[in-house]
């Protein structure tokens, strides 16, 4: 049997050669002629066979399982209180797949939900719910996504493995926005990425869920931000604007910037200007996130941030730090220690402790 494989893997042009030998020493001139026909016609039928399984492969629909358990034993110390939970690091399971369509335009999709640890384990709301379409052109998409805003300024930051990372930038800015239709464009080191958001009217319902609907009837927030790469540095700069019910609008001015000092080394910023005015309440509130990281080899890494927040009288104000250590077993599995202190102006200080395993799998079926 393994002969006979090894066999059949054999170039046609070595196979043709071989087959002819053998048959001259017992057939005639006429006979060889005839095979060497069949011989050459099995040759054509291979060669269009292994010319069209490339393109039979591209008309696939495509389909990948990702997902990453992050759960945790944390302590918390908020100064006349403490406790020890279970907790949850933003575990999460998605699907995701994209068709060529031919003339350079690709079709895509990705779907994502979370999985709550520190509960029941249920499947709890979705985290990425979208599709679009890219080309040549950039990218367009519509459905609930990582917002422009994060993508541009907060990113960089967003290293540590607790789910309020960035801590500062976490307090009132945006992650995952739903009811979005995005574009996005990169050249080089250049990164363009915009976004419109439409909640609808709470009495003009398409079918879905309109809960978060309000004043304006149409648009209700818009963003753009540019970033661009230097080699090992990066700066972007994104304004995002939000508007509702009763004259309310927000303003977010940020940058952001990294810097991959060494190979093992890493330091990263951002920062925000939030703006609120309307009838109801003024204010001007700020956001500073400061991390680095540094790989101490044998698979450990030391992470450490400083941020601070201030909310202009509404609601609290602190700064704090964060220390992390990693252990990185295999490319899927880490383990971590993570330390969080939050010093809150004219409040009691937030202490927290986790230590967590975070395994991270993908699987491409289609």
């Amino acid at each position: 049997m393994k002969s006979t494989n090894k066999a059949r893997q054999l170039p046609c042009r070595v196979v043709a050669p071989l087959m002819i030998a053998m048959s001259a020493a017992t057939v005639n001139a006429a006979n060889v002629d005839e095979l060497e026909g069949r011989v050459a016609e099995l040759e054509r039928l291979l060669k269009q066979q292994a010319e069209t399984a490339p393109a039979k492969k591209a008309d696939g629909k495509g389909l990948t399982v990702y997902g990453s358990l992050r759960p945790a034993l944390t302590y918390n110390d908020f100064g006349d209180s403490s406790s020890t939970d279970i907790t949850d690091f933003f575990s999460r399971i998605g699907l995701k797949g994209e068709q060529a369509l031919g003339n350079g335009l690709t079709a895509f999709y990705r779907g994502e939900w979370d999985i709550d640890v520190e509960a029941d384990g249920d499947f709890g709301d979705a985290r990425l719910a979208y599709a679009g379409f890219k080309g040549d052109f950039g990218q367009v998409a519509i459905g609930k996504q990582w917002s422009p805003h994060y993508n541009i300024v907060a990113e960089v930051t967003d290293i540590f493995n607790n789910r309020s990372s960035p801590f500062a930038y976490d307090e009132a800015s945006p992650f995952r926005t739903n009811q979005m239709v995005t574009y996005s464009y990169s050249a080089g080191g250049f990164k363009l990425d915009s976004g419109l958001q439409f909640n609808g009217d709470p009495e003009n319902s398409a079918g879905g869920d309109n809960s978060e609907a309000s004043e304006p009837n149409h648009v209700d927030s818009g963003v753009i931000g540019v970033g661009y790469s230097f080699g090992d540095v990066y700066v972007g700069a994104s304004y995002l604007l939000q508007q509702g019910a009763n004259d309310f609008e927000r303003s977010f001015s940020s940058v952001g910037a990294s810097w991959s000092v060494t190979e093992d080394w890493y330091v990263a910023m951002t920062l925000q200007e939030i703006t609120r005015d309307d009838v109801a309440v003024e204010y001007d509130q700020s956001s500073m996130d400061i991390v680095t990281s540094y790989a101490l080899g044998s698979g450990y890494k030391f992470k450490a941030g400083y941020f601070d927040w201030d909310g202009d009288g509404q609601g609290r104000s602190f700064d704090g730090y964060n220390l992390t250590v990693e252990r990185q077993l295999s490319d899927s599995v880490r383990v971590f220690t993570e330390w969080l202190r939050r010093d809150i102006e004219d409040g009691d200080a937030q202490d927290s402790i986790s230590v967590g395993v975070r395994y991270d799998f993908e699987l491409g079926l289609l």
